[in-house]
């Protein structure tokens, strides 16, 4: 059996590599992590800014929540935890994130 692949990276990496994809990204990982991520009052994530292929939480204590062992982290999300984009991450949650990333591909939107 012979199998030709044709690949056009430009065309590819023109898809992937842009502001637009990028918020897709960020927007769709975001919505994956949310219940990983501790929420008290939903201040840190409530304002967290979303940039291409980035999640920036802007509070000035997230730094420290996110690396923080020793909290209670399950008082409003009952999965919130440290670290919790490799929470997720460990979770599935990625496997997802790769999965509707790759159908807005195939669709079309990108």
């Amino acid at each position: 059996m012979n199998v030709r692949i044709d690949l056009n990276e430009p065309k590819i990496l023109a898809k992937v590599q842009n502001d637009r994809f990028g918020l897709l990204v960020s927007n769709e990982w975001k919505r994956l992590i949310d219940p990983y991520t501790p929420r008290d009052t939903g201040t840190m994530q409530d304002t967290a800014k979303l940039y291409p292929n980035k999640i920036h939480y802007i509070q000035p204590y997230s730094r420290y929540v996110y690396y923080g062992k020793n909290f209670n982290f399950q008082h409003k999300n009952p999965y919130s935890t440290y670290e919790w984009d490799k929470a997720a991450a460990n979770a599935g949650q990625l496997d997802k994130l790769t999965r509707t990333l790759n159908n807005a591909l195939q669709s079309g939107q990108y």
